[in-house]
């Protein structure tokens, strides 16, 4: 969980290969890389709503994010289905953690169960 989501302002050479690979008529300025899970590409807008979204969503893959200037791209093209990847792994951390509490919690005491009045007990008070 020491990995971080990173937002990336494209220099021109990333943004030209980034269009190559992506399609020339993308409009690409920035980048969200998401460690080992992969990468998207798209303008400063749609990186940073999802640069926002990521950091907080998925806990338990990201402690967090930051903002930088230059980054070593291994491949330019978006990685296809990106939100999936981050569901699949990070659901099985979640549920995880969440079954750990449950069997962490003390059990309830058990009240024994009183006598209760009928209608016509409550109605005339006996």
């Amino acid at each position: 969980m020491t990995e971080k989501v990173k937002l990336v302002k494209l220099s021109t050479e990333q943004i030209a290969l980034a269009k190559k690979a992506n399609g020339e008529k993308k409009k690409i300025t920035h980048a969200v890389v998401c460690g080992n899970y992969g990468q998207l590409f798209g303008t400063e807008k749609q990186c940073r709503k999802y640069f926002s979204a990521w950091s907080h969503i998925f806990p338990h893959l990201f402690s967090g994010g930051e903002e930088v200037d230059h980054f070593e791209f291994e491949s330019v093209e978006t990685t296809a289905e990106l939100v999936m990847m981050l569901v699949n792994a990070h659901d099985p951390l979640k549920k995880a953690e969440s079954t750990q509490k449950i069997t962490n919690m003390p059990q309830p005491v058990k009240q024994r169960p009183t006598k209760r009045k009928g209608f016509w007990a409550k109605l005339f008070d006996m």
